[in-house]
């Protein structure tokens, strides 16, 4: 048997509860492209801290 083939309890598994590693390494790769996007500023300019009263509705009581 080689080390590609999975084992048949392995395999019951995944047909029982579908194959959550490959599911999660799946998910691991597209967070990392996602967070590399977000974390890139090649040819952007910076991104910009907002105020710091910004998203308070005026007149409501503080």
């Amino acid at each position: 048997m080689s080390s590609t083939t999975p084992t048949p309890i392995y395999q019951q598994l995944v047909d029982e509860q579908g194959d959550v590693l490959t599911d999660s390494r799946e998910t691991a790769e597209q967070i990392r492209r996602q967070a590399e996007r977000a974390l890139s500023w090649h040819g952007q300019a910076a991104p910009v801290a907002p105020a710091p009263d910004q998203g308070r509705t005026p007149g409501a009581g503080s």
